[in-house]
């Protein structure tokens, strides 16, 4: 495979897969050392969580190289399988999350009070090898398949002078109630702004969306104020570590005290204290914390810096697409991933509120890590489309 696509690559579009490639082997470099001991305590097993995250990148590695090599121009009919399965996924999640957790449906569990995940193996099913019970998340997928669905459809729209903002609002307000529905407003307002990015992207009049903007802050604001977990959240937010007795202000103190020990230089590579049983979620959401205490804030710079390239990189392709549906699915993947990367910064440094969204290809996981390589495998594409 290597020689039939390397080749053809400039030497930007090489130097974009390398740090592609930079960031998921520091990935796996941190979660190792930030796991070992949780891994150990849970499973008698120090790198179970890095073979798994291990087994995650390959996946996503195998979706990068697909989408890599298909002509982008020529997507129509896996995007509508995909958008079609995806909305199929979140109908089924929708359906089962009005049942009461104690149900225990086999293929959509309830985790701490929310059906987000899709089992394709459960049992009675057999384990995989290396993976165990292999699931997904749908809302994760409902990013890309958005992208992909609007930078299909909305030129066609545009050319027929047809109803663009009805097709934009239809399939990503779907997709934004399926998702609360489970509930995962994060994921939910995230695949919103993802969708205007494309609509916004593709030209069409914003006139429609400025309407209908004080509707949105409204619901969004009605949705916040009707769960205890989200005003939680935002109170905590507001008043920082005044609230510490909770569980989002302990979160909250102990990445600042993460961060904070880190210093300028940091406290050397596997000597973080935080990841002792008090940083929660100290893989995945919480990544961040341990490479700042562990490599301070020269670290944290560099990684921001080198991810800061990526977008700028990913930009640059959307500006030099030669389709309007390059450009939509350039702008949209870059904005996605650019998104999630900033909002766990904002997250992290107490700008936003803990949102539980990951570092893209560093943070734990499998479902964000396979399809945001899956979508960058076809921002890669597009850039190697540009160069011809």
């Amino acid at each position: 495979m290597k020689s039939k696509t390397v080749p053809t690559m400039s030497k930007k579009d090489r130097s974009f897969v390398l740090l592609i490639l930079g960031f998921l082997l520091f990935g796996i470099i941190i979660i190792a050392d930030s796991t070992i001991i949780h891994s150990d305590s849970l499973y008698n097993d120090p790198y179970r969580f890095v073979f798994l995250q291990i087994g995650w990148v390959l996946m996503g590695l195998a979706g990068f190289f697909f989408f890599y090599n298909q002509d982008y121009k020529k997507i129509d009919k896996i995007t509508a399988f995909m958008f079609g399965a995806n909305i199929l996924f979140l109908l089924l999640l929708a359906f089962v999350a009005l049942l009461p957790c104690s149900s225990d449906i086999f293929f959509a569990p309830c985790i701490n009070g929310a059906n987000r995940w899709f089992y394709l193996n459960a049992p009675p099913l057999p384990k995989l090898p290396l993976l165990g019970v292999a699931g997904f998340q749908p809302g994760e997928l409902a990013k890309l398949t958005l992208i992909m669905y609007l930078s299909v459809m909305l030129p066609k729209k545009i050319q027929e002078n047809q109803n663009v903002f009805s097709l934009y609002a239809v399939a990503t307000g779907l997709l934004f109630l399926l998702i609360i529905a489970q509930p995962n407003m994060s994921t939910a307002v995230m695949v919103a702004a993802i969708g205007t990015v494309v609509y916004f992207s593709s030209g069409a009049s914003i006139k429609p969306l400025l309407l209908a903007s004080p509707a949105l802050v409204l619901l969004v604001v009605l949705l916040i104020l009707s769960s205890p977990y989200r005003r939680e959240r935002w109170l905590t937010q507001l008043k920082g570590f005044d609230t510490t007795d909770r569980a989002e202000g302990y979160h909250i103190k102990q990445v600042q005290i993460a961060l904070g020990s880190g210093g300028l230089f940091g406290v050397g590579f596997g000597q973080s204290r935080q990841k002792y049983y008090y940083l929660p979620e100290v893989a995945s959401d919480s990544i961040f914390a341990i490479i700042g205490e562990e490599f301070g804030f020269l670290g944290t710079a560099l990684v921001i810096i080198a991810f800061s390239y990526l977008i700028y990189r990913g930009f640059e392709i959307a500006k030099n697409a030669k389709t309007q549906r390059g450009r939509l699915l350039a702008s949209g993947i870059t904005s996605w991933i650019g998104l999630q990367f900033f909002v766990n910064i904002g997250a992290m440094t107490q700008l936003l509120p803990l949102t539980g969204v990951p570092i893209p290809l560093i943070s734990y996981g499998g479902s964000s890590m396979v399809f945001s390589l899956m979508g960058l495998g076809i921002l890669a594409n597009i850039g190697k489309d540009n160069s011809k």
